[in-house]
C-alpha cells in the first residue's frame, strides 16, 4: 500500500508543477480557482505523505480522512467559483460543511507541519469571530453566525483564499521550484564550495564560509530553523573543528540563517507577500531591503572576524579548500540569480515570468554541462522537493486567511488600533516598542510568513494611519518577525543550532541575540530616517551606509570586548557600544557624537596599550 501512495504522491507533485508551469506561461486562473487547486494539491499531497510515514493503521485512516477534506474543501469551491458572484451573498448549508471540512484538514496540517502555536492562535480568534459578543469593553462585537463567517473566511477572498494565498499559488512557488532545483542539480554545492574557497582561507574562515552559504540558503528556503538544519550539518562541524566555542559556532549558523529571509534578491517568500499586499512591484521590496541586508551580513561577518581575533584563530590551510581557480570557472553557475535580478530590476518584467524564465535558464544551464546534468531520479526528486517546501508557505498563507478573514468581519482591527494608540498615545516611539514587542512574540514558534501575515493585519494599519510610511511599517514587523528567531527566551533557529553543536540553547540564544544586534537598531531607523530604505539622495545614502558599517564593527568589538589587537576594560565597553550606536543612526549630529566617542577611544588605547604584547584568549570547547 505504501508503495502505492508513494506513486500517487509523485503523480500528485509532477501534476503540482505542471499546473504552476502552465499557469505561469499562459496565464493564471481567474477568481478563486487558481488559489483552491494549489492549496488542493498541497493538503492532499501533504496527507498522502503523512500516510506513508506513519506506521499505525488507525492513524493512517484519519490521515486518508483528512486528505477527502481538503479535497473536498478545495474542488467544491473550485466548481462553485463561477457561480459566487451570482450568490449575492447566499449561504447554503453544503457551502458551509464543505467550509468546514476544509478548515479541519488546514489545521490538522499546521498542527502536524508547523506545531501548536499558529494554530492556537487561529483558534483564539475563530472563537473570538463567534464568542466576542460576551467580551466586555474594548473587544466587544456582535459575534458573527456560522453563514457570516462561511462566507467571509471560505466564500470570499477576504479569508482563505485572500491575497497571502494568491502570492504563493502565483509567484511564491515558481521561487519554492527554483531553488529545488538549484539544490538537487548541484548549483547550491557550488554556492557552498564557492564561499568555502573564497573565505576559508581568512581569519575565522569556517564561520565566515557558514555566514555566506548559510545566507544565501536562507534567502531560497525562507525557513531559519530548516535552513540551521540543512545547512548547520556542515557549517557548524567546520567551525568547532576550527577552535570556535560550540555555542558560538551554533549562533553564527543560526543568525545567518535567519538573515536570509531579508536578502535580496529572493528573500524567502515573505517579501512577496508584502508586495502583493502593499500593492507595489517586488523590486520596490527588495530595493527597500538591500542596504539593511548588506548591513546585517557585514555585521554578523564583523562579530565573526573580531572573535576570531580575540582567540586567535586562523583560517584553514588553501591546500584543504577548493580550488578559488577551479570555482571561477564554474561561475556561469550563478548566471540563473543574475539573470533573475535582470529580468526584475532592468528588463521591469512580472515576478511571474521573471521566475518562469529563470526557471528555464537554470534548467538549460544545468543539462548542457555534463558535470550538473541530472539524472531521472534527480529530476523526479525536484517536485517533491517542491511540494515539502511548498506546503509550508500555504498553510501558513491559508492560517492567515482565516485570521483576515476574522480581522475584518469581527472588526477587530479597528479595536486593537484604538487600543494601541490610546495606550501609546501621540507617542510614535512608544507605539513602536509595543509593536516590536507583539513582533517579537508572535514570531516565537510561529513561521516567518505567518508572523508577518498576523501582523501586517493586526499593527500595520495602526503603524500606518500614524502617518509611518506604509512599506516601513510593513518592514519594521517584518524584521522583528524574522528575528524573533534568535531572540531568547524562545529562539528556535537558535536551539537547533544548539542541537547541531551539542551545547546550552540558552547560550547559543544569546550569542545568536548579540551578533544580530544591529538588527534591532534598524526597523527604527526604517521609520524616523528612511535613508536606509534607500529613500533619499545618494550622497545621503552612501554616508548613512559608511557610518552605519563602521558602527557595526565598533559594535561588535564592544560586545566581544576586543577592539584591533587590544582587549577593552569592562568601562570601556559600553562606551564603544554607545558611540557604535551613535554612528549607526543616520544624522549629523549622532555621527559627530559617534566619531568624537570612538576617536577618544581609539586614541586611549593606541597611546596606552600599543606596548602590550597581545594574547589569544583560550577558547573553550566545553558543551554544558
Amino acid at each position: 500500500m505504501k508503495s502505492a501512495l508513494k506513486k500517487v504522491s509523485l503523480i500528485l507533485a509532477i501534476c503540482f508543477v505542471a499546473f504552476h508551469l502552465y499557469t505561469a506561461a499562459f496565464g493564471t486562473m481567474p477568481g478563486i480557482a487558481q488559489k483552491s487547486i494549489h492549496l488542493g494539491f498541497l493538503l492532499v499531497i501533504f496527507y498522502i505523505n503523512a500516510m506513508v510515514d506513519s506506521e499505525k493503521r488507525w492513524e493512517q485512516i484519519f490521515l486518508g480522512i483528512m486528505a477527502l477534506f481538503a479535497l473536498g474543501g478545495c474542488a467544491y469551491i473550485t466548481i462553485l467559483d463561477e457561480n459566487l458572484q451570482l450568490r449575492a451573498g447566499i449561504v447554503y448549508a453544503s457551502d458551509i460543511l464543505f467550509a468546514i471540512l476544509l478548515i479541519i484538514a488546514i489545521f490538522e496540517a499546521c498542527r502536524r507541519k508547523m506545531g501548536n502555536p499558529l494554530v492556537i492562535i487561529t483558534l483564539v480568534f475563530v472563537a473570538y469571530a463567534f464568542l466576542g459578543k460576551y467580551i466586555p469593553g474594548f473587544l466587544n462585537q456582535p459575534g458573527m453566525t456560522l453563514k457570516k463567517f462561511t462566507s467571509l473566511v471560505y466564500l470570499t477572498t477576504d479569508g482563505i483564499f485572500g491575497s497571502p494565498l494568491y502570492a504563493s499559488a502565483s509567484y511564491v512557488v515558481l521561487f519554492v521550484l527554483l531553488g529545488a532545483i538549484m539544490s538537487v542539480s548541484g548549483i547550491g554545492d557550488y554556492m557552498t564550495n564557492l564561499a568555502t574557497s573564497l573565505f576559508g582561507h581568512m581569519r575565522g574562515g569556517p564561520a565566515k564560509v557558514a555566514v555566506v552559504a548559510s545566507g544565501f540558503f536562507g534567502s531560497i528556503s525562507g525557513s531559519p530553523t530548516a535552513n540551521v538544519i540543512g545547512t548547520g550539518t556542515f557549517t557548524i562541524p567546520m567551525m568547532k573543528k576550527n577552535g570556535f566555542e560550540p555555542d558560538f559556532a551554533a549562533a553564527v549558523e543560526a543568525t545567518a540563517s535567519t538573515g536570509g529571509a531579508i536578502m535580496p534578491p529572493i528573500m524567502g517568500s515573505t517579501a512577496f507577500i508584502m508586495a502583493e499586499m502593499l500593492g507595489i512591484p517586488y523590486t520596490a521590496v527588495a530595493k527597500a531591503a538591500l542596504i539593511p541586508a548588506i548591513l546585517y551580513f557585514l555585521a554578523v561577518l564583523f562579530g565573526v572576524d573580531i572573535y576570531a581575533a580575540k582567540h586567535g584563530l586562523k583560517g584553514i590551510p588553501r591546500s584543504q579548500l577548493p580550488k578559488v581557480r577551479s570555482m571561477l570557472k564554474q561561475i556561469y553557475m550563478l548566471a540563473p540569480l543574475i539573470f533573475l535580478i535582470f529580468c526584475m530590476a532592468v528588463f521591469n518584467m512580472t515576478i511571474v515570468r521573471s521566475g518562469l524564465l529563470t526557471i528555464i535558464v537554470t534548467l538549460v544551464l544545468v543539462e548542457i554541462n555534463p558535470k550538473t546534468r541530472m539524472t531521472k531520479e534527480q529530476w523526479l526528486q525536484i517536485p517533491v522537493q517542491t511540494v515539502k517546501s511548498a506546503v509550508s508557505v500555504g498553510i501558513a498563507c491559508a492560517m492567515a486567511g482565516i485570521i483576515s478573514g476574522v480581522i475584518m468581519g469581527s472588526g477587530l482591527g479597528y479595536r486593537i488600533s484604538s487600543i494601541l494608540t490610546s495606550v501609546a498615545g501621540t507617542s510614535m516611539l512608544l507605539l513602536l516598542v509595543l509593536t516590536m514587542v507583539v513582533s517579537l512574540i508572535m514570531g516565537m514558534g510561529v513561521p516567518t510568513t505567518a508572523a508577518y501575515l498576523v501582523l501586517a493585519s493586526l499593527v500595520a494599519p495602526t503603524m500606518i494611519q500614524l502617518g509611518i510610511p506604509p512599506l516601513a511599517a510593513h518592514m519594521f514587523i517584518f524584521y522583528f518577525g524574522c528575528i524573533s528567531s534568535i531572540t531568547p527566551p524562545v529562539a528556535l533557529a537558535a536551539y537547533a543550532g544548539a542541537g547541531l553543536a551539542g551545547c546550552d540553547p540558552n547560550k547559543t540564544g544569546y550569542k545568536a541575540f548579540r551578533l544580530a544586534f544591529c538588527s534591532f537598531l534598524m526597523p527604527y531607523l526604517f521609520v524616523y530616517n528612511p535613508v536606509l530604505l534607500m529613500e533619499g539622495g545618494v550622497l545621503d545614502i552612501l554616508w548613512s551606509l559608511v557610518t552605519a558599517l563602521i558602527g557595526a564593527y565598533l559594535l561588535a568589538s564592544g560586545f566581544e570586548g576586543f577592539f584591533f589587537r587590544w582587549s577593552l576594560k569592562w568601562f570601556e565597553r559600553p562606551l564603544m557600544i554607545l558611540g557604535a550606536v551613535m554612528l549607526i543612526v543616520p544624522g549629523m549630529v549622532t555621527d559627530l557624537v559617534g566619531i568624537a566617542i570612538i576617536v577618544v577611544e581609539f586614541v586611549t588605547e593606541f597611546m596606552f596599550k600599543r606596548s602590550e604584547k597581545f594574547v589569544p584568549v583560550t577558547v573553550s570547547q566545553s558543551t554544558t
